[in-house]
């Protein structure tokens, strides 16, 4: 049986969620060159596919992480919000995981 839980990383690492981006490496950082307005709709096309196969295997709550702008976060969590019972955000300092929403 699947595990009930998922971590999703949103930081510019993740190459599932941001295929279709243009990622560069700038002074030593990786770095999103396509522009905020068009990354939107690709990182939510990506977040959404993944979202599919998350609840196809059974996932019943996701956990956001990952050091990402805020617009990504947000991207995200709408196609995640209402597809898991629980939505966690953890931003890796003490203390743990953040309950976001839940159903």
């Amino acid at each position: 049986m699947a595990d009930v839980s998922h971590t999703l990383d949103l930081s510019l690492t993740n190459a599932e969620l941001y295929a279709g981006c243009d990622i560069q490496e700038v002074a030593g950082r990786l770095t999103l060159i396509t522009p905020a307005a068009q990354a939107v709709n690709i990182i939510g096309r990506n977040a959404r596919a993944i979202v599919e196969r998350l609840v196809a295997d059974g996932i019943e709550q996701i956990t956001l992480t990952g050091a990402m702008a805020i617009w990504a976060y947000l991207v995200v969590f709408h196609a995640v919000v209402h597809r898991f019972r629980r939505v966690y955000y953890d931003d890796g300092r003490p203390g743990g995981k953040i309950l976001i929403a839940a159903h």
